[in-house]
């Protein structure tokens, strides 16, 4: 195995940024190893899942899902589809809820994984620990955490990873899974990208639904 391949796989297994795994390819095409086209496209994978970037993955009723990448942890990529999949109510009867207990969390890690995902897909989507703080003007609960491979955003989140309203706005309006001023409400971000703390009624059918997810890029 030739210097160059080492020195390609160093930025490989330790890159910090796209800059560096864009030197990995140079250096993997450079070095003519047989492994080497292996590498160039986990590279190439990396570098399109850039934080910021949008990206495809998935399908649902014949339409391509298009993600932008939010956030990374290590090889790891959280997406957040750029406009709804469907809309949904959060839960199907009018009853207090709480994100654990709902019936969209259960869609969405049920039908909707099934539905969006090829298996070899659906094997890159990992379950990851989803903090449900209550609401910051209310004081709702929101109920236990939970482990879930999709969700959608909280207040907190949407104010994280959007911090300009602009950015999150649609022109119609979507669900979060923070509660309301009580549990038979959900927060909702509106149509000009303004958070409604007070809640949407859950049963509401017509509730814009945008999957995050975090996929494990190999």
């Amino acid at each position: 195995m030739n210097e160059i391949y080492n020195q390609a796989m160093e930025k490989y297994t330790h890159y910090a940024n796209a800059e560096d795994l864009k030197e990995a390819v140079r250096l993997f095409r450079e070095s003519g190893e047989d492994g080497a086209a292996k590498y160039i496209q986990k590279c190439e994978t990396l570098i399109e899942y850039t934080v910021g970037n949008t990206v495809t993955f998935g399908s649902f009723e014949g339409r391509p899902i298009r993600w932008r990448v939010l956030d990374e942890r290590g090889r790891m990529r959280m997406l957040l589809a750029e406009t709804p999949v469907t809309r949904r109510p959060y839960h199907d009867t009018p009853t207090d809820t709480s994100w654990k207990d709902c019936s969209l969390r259960r869609w969405l890690n049920g039908p909707f994984l099934e539905a969006a995902f090829t298996p070899a897909e659906r094997a890159k989507i990992t379950a990851v620990r989803v903090e449900n703080p209550r609401n910051e003007v209310y004081f709702t609960n929101a109920g236990l955490n939970t482990m879930d491979r999709a969700y959608v955003l909280n207040t907190v989140e949407a104010e994280k990873y959007f911090p300009d309203p602009r950015d999150r706005a649609l022109g119609d309006w979507w669900w979060l899974r923070t509660p309301g001023s009580n549990l038979f409400s959900a927060v909702a971000v509106y149509d000009d990208g303004s958070l409604y703390p007070f809640g949407i009624h859950v049963h509401y059918e017509n509730g814009g639904v945008r999957p995050a997810i975090w996929v494990l890029l190999k």
